[in-house]
């Protein structure tokens, strides 16, 4: 009997070990992962596709109307991402101040 309860308490700290180390682990990545979009946002914020998708994607946050197409002729694939996250960004609410339209 005196073995059972080993193994019971042995096994409790485990689970709440287990319980608690995973979560805490996965903070730094969050932390990281928004780190690389506001680095992105800044990469991209003088990028003529980064405003323009951040423009069109405010017009349609004012408009409650999210565009499922956009029809552009992106020089690079970096472009398409720039205009995306502009567009995210602006759907979001956040207006690109930089933009001198």
């Amino acid at each position: 009997m005196k073995h059972v309860w080993k193994r019971v308490a042995l096994g409790s700290a485990l689970a709440l070990t287990l319980a608690t180390a995973f979560p805490v682990m996965a903070l730094p990545a969050a932390a990281q992962d928004q780190d690389h979009h506001d680095q992105d946002r800044q990469n991209y914020a003088n990028n003529s596709y980064y405003q323009t998708g951040n423009r069109e994607g405010y017009e349609d946050y004012q408009r409650k109307v999210r565009r499922k197409e956009h029809h552009h002729k992106y020089r690079t694939d970096d472009d398409r991402r720039a205009h995306d996250q502009g567009y995210e960004q602006g759907w979001q609410g956040h207006q690109n101040h930089d933009d001198p339209h």
